[in-house]
């Protein structure tokens, strides 16, 4: 069972969820952490200066409506909220030397302002005037650092992003009926389960749907569920507070560990041999790792093959762009969502216009109801034509360098991983070269950029593939004639079919 304020936390986000709007939430209660309850009271961090005076200007009455709300649920008596910057990384730098003094692990506890009532911190509210004015005493020194609210914050599901409201179809049929049997008997069915695929095809919405049908078994487990990004973060956090044996407690005791998007393990050393002995130990007490990537295991630059291995242990598995049908299919689904029946025809053309990425699909959906709203004006097929316009329409330099890799091994019969591997035979080298060169003329990426995707490698040699192979292209027909087909394929995206 989670504990009380886990629980509260949860509550309290999700109300906010349904409260605001989704750009809203992202951009202001991203990083918005419960810290403490105490002595009726309930402290929350924001992650800057700016984003708690924001919150504490604009949504004060909202997440105290929330909090009330979420008190109810968990029989607790009802509290008044403070919001406070999140002082965890100062604090933990300040006392990082082995003989420190006076550290005052009570959060309430102005830290260092030197000045009566609500510390540098704090934003004071006519709520928090009477706390403010009589502040508790602090607690005796421990010399002990506090645990950063980060480290082992849940991070919030989707409460849309469940099995029920995936919309399935040939593209994706068995990504799902894998994530619904994980889902229904982890640790057992397919494990790892790694779901691979590109942006905005719905690898989230699964990921997210297993642990909501986790969650919801009649004997619930502890499921923990984050980014790479957020694993690696906390993993350095961990590191810096001292706290890197709470850090593994925490995350190699799990019931289920669900990491979205590995493939920003890439060039990631230390990560990597943390998340390996992470892997092993969930792995051999039978617990469910699930796991997403925008590209298969193998295609991964720069992870180290004894985690490529595991990662092809269970079930590896695609979601590929959704057929005409599916996407029709999510057009209906999302506008029901939203209480809107769109017509036929109107679905229709957004299945039509939008062809590769769920995620634009349902923008364009909430793109013509929000026009409809704001002018007042019926759902019509004029309507859509006119707030889709743009949409679709062939993206101009939109070329990515794993567009780049994934053409190269294709056009040579190599693999990522020989492409940004150690190799220098010329079988290698020169698909590498060319790869680094079509990367500079077709993306705006700098050459240390370049250079990380192809095997970490400095810029100085991006730079020396570059001028080697212009050098070479303008003396050699035959090799400018290659350049020039590998160019139009990128150009066309017809590598992608072929």
């Amino acid at each position: 069972m989670l504990h009380p304020q886990a629980t509260i936390l949860d509550s309290v986000l999700q109300k906010l969820r349904d409260e605001v709007r989704v750009e809203q939430f992202e951009t202001w209660f991203r990083g918005f952490n419960l810290v403490q309850i105490k002595d009726g009271e309930i402290l929350f961090s924001a992650p800057s200066g700016f984003v708690r005076d924001w919150l504490s200007r604009n949504y004060f009455d909202k997440i105290q409506e929330a909090v009330e709300v979420a008190c109810k649920e968990v029989g607790e008596p009802s509290l008044k909220i403070r919001i406070t910057l999140d002082t965890s990384i100062s604090v933990m730098a300040a006392t990082s030397d082995q003989s420190v003094q006076n550290v005052v692990p009570d959060v309430f506890e102005d830290l260092g302002s030197g000045t009566q009532g609500v510390g540098d911190g704090d934003v004071q509210t006519p709520r928090d005037h009477a706390v403010a004015n009589n502040p508790p005493a602090s607690l005796p020194s421990t010399g002990l650092r506090p645990v950063p609210s980060r480290l082992l914050a849940e991070t919030p599901l989707n409460r849309g992003y469940t099995f029920e409201q995936f919309v399935v179809g040939p593209s994706n049929q068995l990504s799902h009926a894998a994530s619904l049997a994980v889902g229904q008997n982890p640790g057992r069915a397919y494990n790892p389960l790694f779901i691979h695929g590109n942006v905005g095809m719905g690898k989230t919405h699964l990921l997210q749907s297993i642990c909501h049908s986790i969650k919801k078994r009649s004997q619930p487990s502890r499921v923990v569920y984050l980014s790479c990004e957020e694993f690696t973060n906390r993993f350095i956090l961990a590191i810096q507070s001292g706290k890197l044996d709470l850090f593994r407690e925490h995350y190699r005791t799990a019931d289920v560990l669900v990491i979205d998007d590995v493939q920003f393990l890439a060039g990631k050393d230390k990560t990597q041999e943390e998340f390996f002995h992470t892997f092993n130990s969930l792995y051999n007490t039978q617990k469910q790792i699930v796991i997403s990537s925008d590209r298969p295991p193998v295609d991964i630059p720069t992870v180290e093959d004894r985690l490529v291995s595991r990662f092809k242990w269970g079930l590896v598995t695609d979601v590929q762009a959704p057929c005409y049908e599916t996407r029709f299919a999510i057009v209906k689904r999302k506008a029901l969502l939203r209480s809107v029946d769109l017509d036929d025809d109107v679905a229709n053309l957004i299945a039509e216009r939008v062809t590769t990425n769920i995620r634009e699909i349902e923008g364009s959906v909430i793109k013509v109801i929000g026009v409809a709203a704001i002018t007042e004006r019926p759902i019509t097929l004029a309507l859509a034509e006119e707030a889709l316009q743009g949409i679709g329409a062939p993206q101009v330099n939109q070329i990515s360098i794993p567009d780049v890799i994934s053409m190269i091994t294709g056009e040579f019969s190599i693999t990522a991983r020989d492409l940004t591997g150690k190799s220098r035979t010329q079988k290698i080298s020169l698909p590498r070269q060319i790869g680094m060169f079509l990367c500079r003329e077709y993306t705006d990426h700098s050459l240390e950029e370049v250079g990380r995707f192809f095997g970490n490698r400095d810029h100085t040699t991006v730079l020396y593939a570059v001028t080697k192979i212009k050098k070479r292209a303008q003396t050699d027909k035959m090799f400018k004639e290659l350049l020039s087909r590998l160019s139009s394929r990128l150009e066309s995206g017809t590598f992608k079919h072929s």
